[in-house]
C-alpha cells in the first residue's frame, strides 16, 4: 500500500494543546479529546495502522467548521501527534514533505482531509523539486556565510 486517506475531525490550535499547572505542562482536555476522537475516526474508517516504515509525504486540507481566520501551521503539530498515536503512522519525524490547503468552511464541525503517501512513491517530477529545494549540508554552511552556490 503506497498511501492513506482519511477524513479527521477539528484540531484545536497547537496554542492551545499544552496547559502549564503548578510548574507542570499537561495536555489540555480539547487536545485529549481531540486525540481520542481521530483513534475512534481512524478505526471508523478501518485506516490501516503501521502500514509502512518510508519516508512520508503529507496533504492537509483544512476545512474550517466557520469563517474565522486560524494559523493553519498552528493545527499541524496536533494532527501529526494525533495521526501518530492513533498508529496510522510510525512516527512525524519520517515525515518529509507536507502540503497544506486550506478548504471552504464546513458549518458548523470543520474537518481536515489527511493524504499521506510513501515518499518513495511520489511523481518523479515532484521528487526532483524537493530534492532541488533541499539544501545540502554543504549548502546550509554557505548561506550561514552568505554565500551563494549556483545548481
Amino acid at each position: 500500500m503506497a498511501s492513506v486517506t482519511c477524513e479527521l475531525p477539528w484540531p484545536p490550535s497547537a496554542n492551545h494543546a499544552w496547559r502549564a499547572v503548578d510548574g507542570k505542562v499537561h495536555r489540555s482536555e480539547p487536545y485529549r479529546d481531540y486525540k481520542k476522537a481521530v483513534g475512534d475516526s481512524v478505526l471508523e474508517q478501518r485506516v490501516r495502522r503501521h502500514w509502512t516504515t518510508d519516508r512520508l509525504a503529507i496533504g492537509l486540507v483544512f476545512y474550517p467548521p466557520n469563517a474565522r481566520t486560524f494559523d493553519i501551521d498552528n493545527r499541524v503539530k496536533t494532527v501529526l501527534d494525533c495521526l501518530m498515536h492513533a498508529g496510522v503512522i510510525l512516527d512525524d519525524r519520517f515525515v518529509d514533505v507536507i502540503v497544506l490547503a486550506r478548504g471552504s468552511v464546513q458549518a458548523p464541525h470543520g474537518a481536515v482531509l489527511a493524504h499521506i503517501q510513501e515518499l518513495s512513491t511520489l511523481d518523479v517530477q515532484f521528487s526532483a523539486i524537493v530534492d532541488a529545494l533541499t539544501p545540502t549540508r554543504r549548502d546550509a554552511r554557505a548561506y550561514d556565510r552568505g554565500v551563494t552556490i549556483d545548481r
